[in-house]
């Protein structure tokens, strides 16, 4: 099933006084067999779990899906905070350019997939993304700001995209089912690998798995800190939502 633009989400970051950066971050993909639907509305609060155990090895007979890029978007809403958060934007940040593979035996626990997406190709504040949102969005950053908070989010404060141009999604296995599961990833960011468990909806189409799914995240817990200027008058807010849809297809 296509991705739905979800409605309604608060972001922030502002970008008026030189300040400006979202940080960016991990969300996931996740499969398994079962019947789908879009990822459900305000998902549980999910937050990094230290050490996850690992899930048993995936089984040999595991159904190998290539992630389809273009048909798979991530989607990150950062919010503004601060006494002079009125000066800036909230963000939508946007990765349409996730690459992986995913592993999926017959028994759906032991499901595991890497998945990438380079850091260069972000989308930031494009005016569709933001009217998606709804009012919290419906302020128009200028080109200067949408610059602004690019070179920030990337820079080395945040996520030092020159030392560390991806973000790497590593799934171990989940739990539930059969439509809803947590899967177990592993965030590498900025060269730091972090454990999270992410809700995910799945379903097959034919030949493909579809997942999407949404979560609430900190910054801080992937060892991100937050952009700030003037001695944190303007923020941007250690919690962001992450929102995503995947499509996988059934390598031949």
């Amino acid at each position: 099933m296509p991705y739905r633009a979800f409605r309604r989400l608060q972001f922030g970051v502002p970008e008026r006084a030189r300040g400006r950066a979202a940080a960016v971050v991990v969300a996931a993909l996740a499969v398994t067999l079962g019947g789908c639907a879009p990822g459900p509305r305000g998902g549980p609060d999910t937050s990094v779990v230290p050490g996850v155990p690992p899930a048993a090895p995936p089984s040999r007979a595991a159904v190998v899906y290539d992630v389809v890029p273009g048909r798979s978007e991530l989607r990150l809403l950062v919010h503004r905070g601060g006494p002079l958060a009125r000066l800036g934007h909230n963000h939508v940040i946007l990765s349409r350019e996730m690459r992986g593979e995913v592993r999926v035996p017959e028994d759906g626990a032991h499901v595991t997939f890497t998945l990438t997406f380079p850091l260069a190709t972000l989308a930031i504040d494009e005016p569709q993304a933001r009217a998606e949102e709804g009012a919290d969005f419906d302020s128009r950053p200028t080109a200067s700001d949408v610059e602004g908070t690019r070179r920030n989010m990337l820079g080395p404060q945040v996520l030092d995209a020159a030392q560390f141009p991806e973000i790497r999604l590593v799934a171990d296995g989940a739990s539930g089912g059969p439509e809803d599961w947590r899967v177990h990833v592993r965030a590498e960011v900025r060269g730091r690998a972090q454990d999270v468990e992410v809700p995910v909806r799945v379903a097959r189409v034919g030949d493909e798995i579809h997942a999407c799914g949404e979560l609430r995240l900190a910054q801080s817990a992937l060892g991100i800190t937050p952009f700030s200027v003037a001695f944190g008058a303007l923020q941007v807010l250690d919690e962001m939502t992450v929102r995503y849809s995947i499509v996988a297809q059934r390598r031949p």
